[in-house]
């Protein structure tokens, strides 16, 4: 088949935009889907984080006989503190939602 004059096979411009656009607006519908799976991940690994450090305060408390100060206490021993078998956790639970964040312990043995 021959060519006449100086027509190009292709796509316009608006053909493309309207393509990019049409994806753009496609790819950003389950964006929101996402952030609550992701929220409620957090959520959940927040909630296993606060059973995990109340379970070994009370350990601790079984042992020592009192609640420790801190979570830190959980895993070096104080000075003067006697009955200690720990290490209570093998490492500090880091706070999904904000890492900065460390989780308190109060005189009750519950994290706060």
């Amino acid at each position: 088949m021959k060519r006449e004059g100086n027509w190009q096979a292709g796509f316009t411009l608006w053909e493309l935009l309207l393509v990019l656009s049409l994806m753009g607006i496609l790819f950003t519908l389950p964006a929101p889907h996402f952030n609550s799976a992701a929220n409620q991940v957090r959520t959940q690994v927040n909630l296993a984080n606060v059973q995990k450090i109340e379970g070994a305060a009370q350990l601790y408390r079984i042992d020592v006989g009192t609640y420790p100060s801190s979570v830190t206490d959980l895993m070096n021993v104080r000075e003067g503190v006697s009955g200690w078998r720990g290490p209570y956790l093998r490492k500090i639970p880091v706070n999904p939602f904000d890492s900065a964040q460390s989780y308190q312990i109060d005189t009750l043995g519950q994290v706060k």
